[in-house]
C-alpha cells in the first residue's frame, strides 16, 4: 500500500481532524523478528526476507506534548493504538544494523524495518525534535547524528525550510524559522511532516522568529513559473475584439458585410469568450493564493506575539516549564514596590501634607496625657480589687466549710445505716426455727442483711476507721455463729431424715419377685422435700470466705475453725454417710429380687440348655429327644426361640404340652428383662440422688453464684422428674470431682453387688452375659457425655468385664466344635453343632434383640458368629476329608452327602429363622449346598450309564482336537463300537438300573431334611440332560449312521413316573 494512503488511514482512525492531534511520521517496522537480510554500507537495500508483526510507529503532536505510539493494522483496513509513550520516556535508542534499531522504553523493544532509508529518516526527525522540546535527550548508541541528519537534508521534495543541523559537535545550534517539512518517500510517494516547535536555545532565550527577507511569505509560496499579480492587466481577446470591431466599423461607413465575415467574426468572438474565461480562472487561483499566505503571515504574527512574551517570561528567569507560582509572587512583589514608589512622589509633591502632618504630632502629645491619667486610675481600681476578691475568698471558704460539714454528716449517716443491722434480725440469726419454709424465708433475709453488711466495700479511709472496724469485727462473730447453728443444724437433719427413711423402708412392702412383674424401688421423696428447703443455706456455708475465719480465730481463740472448703466437705461427706446405708438396703432388695431370676435357671442345669454346643457322645437324652422327632412336630426349638426374637410369648407358652421347655423358655426372657430393669432402676437411684445433691449444695452448671443470686425458698419438689433428666457437664473440674467422690461413698457397693450378681448369673446361663452386655451398653449410651460420671464409669467397667466373659464362652464352644469327632459309622446326617448352631444364634439374637445395629453388643455378637462358623466350616471340611482319604466313589459319595446334608440344614433354618444378620454365611452355606449336590449326582449315575457316559466323553474329548467328521473314523470312537455301546444299555435295563439307583440313593438321605426327593429330582433332571447331550453328539459325529439311543426321552419319564407310584404305593 503506498505511503501516502497509509497515512491517511492512520489519521482517518486514530488522529481526526477533530482530536487537535498531528500526526507528523510515521515509519513501518516490524517485532518478534525471527530472520532479517542486513543492508549493504551504502544504504542501498537488498530483498529483505523478514517474519515478525508488523506494526507503525507514529510520531504526533497535541500542543506542546508529543507522543510516540505503536499502532497495529487491522482486517478491516483500519489502525488501532497497541501502545503509547510521551516522548521524554525514551531513555535510549539504538542501531543495531541496516534494518534493525531498539529504543528503551518502559522496557527494551527491538524492531526491523523493510528499508533502511526510511528508518535513518524516523530516526533523525525523532532526535531533532527530542533536541528541541526535551531537556534531557535519549541515549544514543551506536548512532552518527550528523548523518542522519543529513538524511533529513537530502532527502527528496523536500521543502525549502528543512530543518537545520550544527555541522560539528562543537557548533552552536541557531535559531530556526518556523519550520514546514515536505514529504519523504522512497517511492515517489511523501511522508508529510508537521512543523514541529520553535527551538529553544542553550541559555534558555528564546529567539525571534526571522521572517524571509528575500521576497513576501506569500511569494515562496506561489509557483515560480506564474506570472506575478500586478495592477498593469492586459486586454483580454474579446475587448481587443471589441476593440477591433469599432475599428472596422469606424473605418467602414457601409455596413455590407458578407456571410464569410459573419462567420469568422463570430468565431473570433469564440474564441475570445474562452481565452477570457481561462483568464478569469487564473486570476481567482492566484486570488486564492494571496489568502493563504495572508492567512500564514498572520499565523506567523501571532507566534511572533508568543515569542515575545516568552522573552518577557525570561526576563523574570520563569521558562515555560517553571514555578508558576513563584512567578505569580514575583509580579505581586513588583506590583507592591510600583505602588509605593507612586504614594511616597504623590506626598512629596504636595505641600499641604506638611500641615497634616504636624497636627497628627499635637494629636499623639494629647493621647499621652489622656493615657497617664488612664494608668493612674487603674491602679486605684486593682487596689480595690484586691480587696474585693479577698473578701470574696473568705465567703467561699465559709461557704466550703458549712458544705463539707454537711456532706460528712450525710457520709456518716449512710455509713452508720451501711454497717448497721436491726437487732431483730440478728436475733433471728441466733433464735428462730427453722422447721417450715417460711421460717427459713425469715432467717435468710436476715442473713442477706447481715451478708450485704460483711460484703460492703468502704473507702480506704472509712474502712480502717475504728469505730468500723469493731462494728465489723462483732457481725463476723454474729456470721460465723450463724454458720455454726447451720452446720449442727443441717448434721442433725441429715440423721434424722436418713432414719426415717430407714424406718419407711422396712415398713414398705419389699420389691416384687413374681415372674413377669417389674422391678422398682421407693424413691425417697420425704428425704427430698425435707432438705430441698435448706439448698440457701448451703449456699451460705458454701460463699464465706477463709479469711472471715481467720478472723473468728482471732476474736475467739479458744475455738478451732477449718478453712471454707473443708467445712463445706464435712456437711457433704456427712450427709454421704448418712445416706449410704439407706441406699445400700435399696440395691440389696434390687439385687436379692434379680438373683431369684437366675436361680431359676440354675436350677435346671447347663446340660438342658439346648443352645450350648457339645459332643454328640455326651448328649443327654433329653436333649437329644426332640431331633428324633419329624420336621413337623410341635416341639420344635426353633419355632420357640423365633418367637422370642419376636418379642412374643405366644410360641413359647403354646406348645404342645411339654410345660417344662415352656418354662425354661420364659425364664430365660424373663431373667433377661429382669436384668435390664435393674441396672434402669440402680442407674435411677445414682442419677436422682447425684442431681438432688447437686441443686440442694448449689452445685449444678445454672446454680446462683452467691448467696445474694439465690431463689425463693423452695418448700418442697413439686416436680420430681427434673430429678431423673439428664444434665450437661460441669464445667467446674473440681466440683465435678468432689461429686462424684460423695457419690462413691454413697453407692459404695453398688459395683460390688452387680459384679456379684453377673457371675452368679453367667453361671447359671453363659449367654446371660450378652443381654447383660446390651443392658449396661444402653445405660452407658443414654448417659454418656453428661454430668453422671460414676454411671458412665460402672457401665464401663460392667461391659468390659461382660465382654471378657463372652469371649472366655465362645472360646470354650469353638474348643467344643474342633474337638468333635465324628466315626466312620456315624459319617452320615447331620453334625451335632450344625444342629445346635441354629438355635444358639437364635438365643444370641434373643438376647440382643432391641440393640443397635452399629452397638458394641451387635459387633461383639458378629464377631462371636464369625468364630463359630468359621470354626464349624472348618470342622467340617476336616470330618469331611479323613472319610475321603481312600479316595474311592463310595467315600467320595459320604463326603458329598456329608455337605449336602449340613449345608442344607444350615441354610434352611436360617432362612426359616430370618436371620439376616448372617447372609453372609447363608450364600456360602447355598453355593457349598450346590456344588455338592451337582457333584454327588454326577458321581452317582455313573453306576447305571457308566460304559454309555465314558464313551460320549472321549467324543467330547475327541471334538477338542479334531472335526466332527473325524471322530468317527477313529478306531476307538467309529460307528460300531457306538451300536456297541449303545446295544448294552437297552430299555429294560435303563429301567432296572433306575429302580436300583433310588433304593441307593434313598439309604444315603433320611426324609428328616427333606432331601430324597430334591436329590432325586436332581437325577431325574441329569438323566434327561444327558440323553439330551448323547443325541446331539451322535447327530453331530455320527449324521448319516441312522443310530439312536435304545431309549428316548418318553421311555425316561415314563419309567421315573411309574417308579414314583411304586414308591408312593
Amino acid at each position: 500500500m503506498p505511503t501516502d494512503v497509509v497515512r491517511q488511514a492512520i489519521i482517518s482512525s486514530l488522529f481526526p481532524t477533530d482530536a487537535g492531534e498531528n500526526l507528523l511520521i510515521h515509519l513501518k517496522v516490524f517485532e518478534d523478528v525471527k530472520q532479517t537480510v542486513q543492508a549493504e554500507d551504502d544504504g542501498n537495500a537488498k530483498a529483505p526476507n523478514i517474519m515478525g508483526k508488523p506494526r507503525y510507529l507514529c510520531l504526533t503532536q497535541k500542543r506542546n506534548r508529543f507522543r510516540l505510539y505503536k499502532v497495529k493494522r487491522n482486517q478491516t483496513g483500519t489502525f488501532s493504538a497497541v501502545k503509547s509513550w510521551l516522548l521524554d520516556d525514551i531513555k535510549q535508542i539504538e542501531i543495531i544494523d541496516a534494518n534493525q534499531f531498539a529504543m528503551t522504553l518502559n522496557k527494551y523493544y527491538l524492531w526491523a524495518v523493510e528499508k533502511p532509508k526510511d528508518k535513518n529518516i524516523f530516526l533523525a526527525y525523532l532526535i531533532q525534535t527530542a533536541r528541541r522540546v526535551l531537556t534531557k535527550v535519549p541515549k544514543l548508541v551506536n548512532i552518527d547524528e550528523n548523518y542522519l541528519l543529513r538524511f533529513l537534508h537530502t532527502s527528496p521534495n523536500a521543502g525549502s525550510s528543512s530543518p537545520a543541523t550544527a555541522s560539528s559537535p562543537s557548533s552552536a545550534p541557531r535559531s530556526e524559522d518556523i519550520r514546514s517539512y515536505s514529504a519523504i518517500s522512497s517511492s515517489g510517494s511523501q511522508n508529510h511532516l508537521q512543523s514541529p516547535v520553535e527551538s529553544v536555545n542553550r541559555e534558555g532565550s528564546v529567539h525571534e522568529n526571522n521572517i524571509p527577507r528575500s521576497g513576501s511569505f506569500a511569494d515562496n509560496l506561489l509557483p515560480r513559473n506564474s506570472p506575478a499579480v500586478s495592477s498593469d492587466i492586459q486586454p483580454s481577446p474579446s475587448e481587443r475584439s471589441r476593440s477591433d470591431i469599432s475599428h472596422l466599423s469606424s473605418n467602414h461607413d457601409t455596413p455590407t458585410p458578407t456571410k464569410e465575415i459573419e462567420r469568422k467574426e463570430q468565431e473570433r468572438l469564440r474564441d475570445a469568450k474562452r481565452e477570457r474565461e481561462k483568464r478569469d480562472k487564473k486570476v481567482q487561483e492566484e486570488k486564492a493564493q494571496q489568502k493563504k499566505a495572508i492567512e500564514m503571515q498572520d499565523k506567523l504574527a501571532e507566534q511572533a506575539s508568543l515569542m515575545n512574551v516568552e522573552e518577557l517570561l525570561t526576563d523574570f528567569n520563569w521558562k515555560t516549564s517553571g514555578n508558576a507560582a513563584a512567578l505569580e509572587k514575583r509580579l505581586l512583589g513588583e506590583l507592591h514596590a510600583l505602588e509605593a514608589a507612586n504614594v511616597h512622589a504623590i506626598i512629596q509633591s504636595d505641600e499641604r501634607v506638611r500641615s497634616v502632618i504636624e497636627h497628627i504630632d499635637v494629636a499623639l502629645e494629647e493621647l499621652d496625657t489622656m493615657d497617664r491619667w488612664l494608668l493612674l486610675y487603674s491602679t486605684e481600681l486593682n487596689s480595690m480589687g484586691d480587696d474585693i476578691r479577698k473578701i470574696e475568698s473568705q465567703n467561699r471558704g465559709l461557704q466550703i466549710l458549712t458544705a463539707n460539714q454537711h456532706d460528712l454528716i450525710e457520709e456518716l449517716d449512710k455509713l452508720l445505716s451501711a454497717i448497721t443491722i436491726p437487732k431483730s434480725c440478728l436475733e433471728s440469726l441466733k433464735y428462730d426455727s427453722m422447721d417450715t419454709a417460711e421460717d427459713v424465708e425469715k432467717i435468710q433475709q436476715s442473713a442477706e442483711s447481715l451478708r450485704r453488711v460483711l460484703k460492703i466495700k468502704l473507702d480506704a479511709g472509712m474502712q480502717d476507721m475504728t469505730a468500723v472496724q469493731e462494728r465489723l469485727a462483732m457481725y463476723i462473730v454474729h456470721s460465723n455463729n450463724f454458720s455454726s447453728r447451720i452446720y449442727d443444724f443441717l448434721r442433725a437433719q441429715f440423721d434424722q431424715q436418713a432414719h426415717i427413711a430407714k424406718e419407711m423402708k422396712a415398713r414398705a412392702s419389699p420389691t416384687s419377685t413374681r415372674k413377669g412383674g417389674n422391678l422398682t424401688v421407693q424413691p425417697h421423696d420425704t428425704v427430698v422435700d425435707a432438705l430441698i428447703k435448706y439448698q440457701g443455706f448451703n449456699l451460705w456455708e458454701k460463699e464465706m470466705e477463709p479469711r472471715m475465719y481467720n478472723e473468728l480465730q482471732r476474736v475467739w481463740p479458744w475455738r478451732v475453725w477449718v478453712t471454707l472448703d473443708k467445712f463445706i466437705n464435712c456437711i457433704l461427706q456427712h450427709y454421704a454417710q448418712s445416706m449410704a446405708p439407706v441406699y445400700e438396703m435399696d440395691i440389696r432388695e434390687l439385687i436379692d429380687a434379680t438373683r431369684v431370676y437366675y436361680t431359676t435357671l440354675r436350677n435346671r442345669g447347663l446340660e438342658e440348655l439346648e443352645y450350648i454346643f457339645r459332643s454328640e457322645d455326651y448328649r443327654t437324652a433329653r436333649a437329644l429327644a426332640p431331633y428324633a422327632a419329624k420336621l413337623s412336630g410341635d416341639d420344635n426349638r426353633t419355632h420357640r426361640y423365633r418367637h422370642m426374637l419376636r418379642g412374643s410369648m405366644e410360641g413359647v407358652m403354646g406348645g404342645s404340652g411339654n410345660s417344662s421347655r415352656n418354662s425354661i423358655d420364659e425364664d430365660e426372657k424373663a431373667a433377661d428383662e429382669a436384668f435390664a430393669q435393674l441396672m434402669s432402676q440402680s442407674i435411677m437411684l445414682v442419677t436422682r440422688e447425684q442431681n438432688f445433691m447437686s441443686d440442694l449444695f448449689q452445685l449444678s452448671l445454672g446454680a446462683p453464684s452467691s448467696f445474694l443470686e439465690r431463689g425463693p425458698v423452695i418448700p418442697k419438689i413439686w416436680n420430681k422428674s427434673d430429678l431423673y433428666l439428664r444434665r450437661d457437664k460441669n464445667r467446674d473440674v473440681k466440683v465435678s470431682k468432689k461429686i462424684l467422690n460423695w457419690i462413691e461413698i454413697i453407692f459404695e457397693t453398688l459395683e460390688p453387688s452387680l459384679v456379684s450378681l453377673l457371675e452368679y448369673g453367667v453361671k447359671s446361663d453363659p449367654t446371660q452375659s450378652v443381654s447383660m452386655l446390651a443392658a449396661a451398653e444402653f445405660q452407658h449410651e443414654k448417659w454418656e457425655d453428661s454430668d453422671q460420671v460414676f454411671v458412665s464409669r460402672l457401665c464401663t467397667s460392667l461391659m468390659q468385664r461382660l465382654a471378657r466373659t463372652f469371649g472366655r464362652f465362645i472360646s470354650e464352644q469353638l474348643k467344643i466344635i474342633e474337638e468333635t469327632k465324628v466315626s466312620s459309622k456315624k459319617r452320615k446326617g447331620i453334625l451335632p453343632f450344625f444342629r445346635t448352631f441354629p438355635i444358639f444364634a437364635l438365643r444370641l439374637e434373643a438376647a440382643a434383640a432391641n440393640v443397635d445395629p452399629e452397638s458394641e453388643t451387635r459387633k461383639t455378637v458378629n464377631d462371636a458368629y464369625e468364630k463359630i462358623i468359621n470354626g464349624m466350616m472348618a470342622s467340617l471340611d476336616s470330618i469331611a476329608k479323613e472319610s475321603d482319604q481312600t479316595g474311592d466313589d463310595k467315600e467320595q459319595l459320604n463326603a458329598n452327602i456329608m455337605y449336602i446334608e449340613n449345608m442344607h440344614h444350615f441354610y434352611h433354618e436360617l432362612r426359616a429363622n430370618k436371620l439376616h444378620v448372617l447372609d453372609k454365611w447363608t450364600k456360602i452355606a447355598k453355593s457349598q449346598y450346590d456344588s455338592s449336590l451337582n457333584a454327588y449326582i454326577k458321581v452317582i449315575i455313573r453306576r447305571p450309564l457308566g460304559k454309555l457316559l465314558e464313551f460320549f466323553e472321549g467324543v467330547e474329548a475327541m471334538m477338542r482336537t479334531s472335526t466332527p467328521e473325524e471322530v468317527s473314523f477313529h478306531i476307538n470312537y467309529n460307528k460300531a463300537q457306538l451300536r456297541r455301546v449303545i446295544a448294552m444299555y437297552p430299555a429294560k435295563e435303563i429301567k432296572k438300573s433306575l429302580e436300583q439307583l433310588y433304593k441307593r440313593v434313598d439309604k444315603h438321605f433320611s426324609e428328616e431334611e427333606g432331601l430324597l426327593q430334591v436329590v432325586w429330582r436332581g437325577i431325574q433332571e441329569e438323566f434327561l440332560r444327558q440323553h439330551e447331550k448323547m443325541e446331539e453328539l451322535i447327530q453331530r459325529c455320527y449324521p448319516d449312521a441312522g443310530i439312536h439311543l435304545e431309549f428316548t426321552v418318553q421311555d425316561l419319564l415314563a419309567m421315573m413316573s411309574e417308579l414314583a407310584r411304586k414308591v408312593n404305593v
